[in-house]
Order: structure tokens, then C-alpha cells, then sequence
């Protein structure tokens, strides 16, 4: 497991590609789940695209 810099703000990981199913996998940085706020208990998360970038939160839950 790699470990981050305590005051890191960016993180860069490997995004693998499943031939299989066609989905696209990586793993998600413990310092960015923690930011999300809820550590280990994570369910689910919401990517969302503005312009150029990308957002990423905790899902709503409905």
C-alpha cells in the first residue's frame, strides 16, 4: 500500500482496463476516502463532469 504525504493534495494512481466486462478500475487514495468523511465505511460515490474537470463526492443516498 502506498503511503501519502500528510499534507499531499494530489494523487496520482493506475487506471486498469477490464476487456471482459469493459469497465475501467482504479483504487481510490485512504487520504482522499477520509476527506469524503466517512473513512472505511464508504459505500458508493458520485463522479461528476464539469468542463475539464472531474468532481468526485460521497453518493447521495436518494
Amino acid at each position: 500500500m502506498p503511503k501519502w504525504k500528510k499534507d499531499a493534495k494530489e494523487f496520482t494512481v493506475a487506471v486498469h482496463h477490464n476487456e471482459t466486462s469493459g469497465y475501467y478500475t482504479t483504487s481510490i487514495p485512504k487520504p482522499v476516502i477520509d476527506h469524503l468523511g466517512k473513512g472505511e465505511g464508504v459505500d458508493a460515490i458520485t463522479y461528476k463532469i464539469k468542463g475539464t474537470r472531474t468532481e468526485i463526492s460521497l453518493a447521495s443516498d436518494g
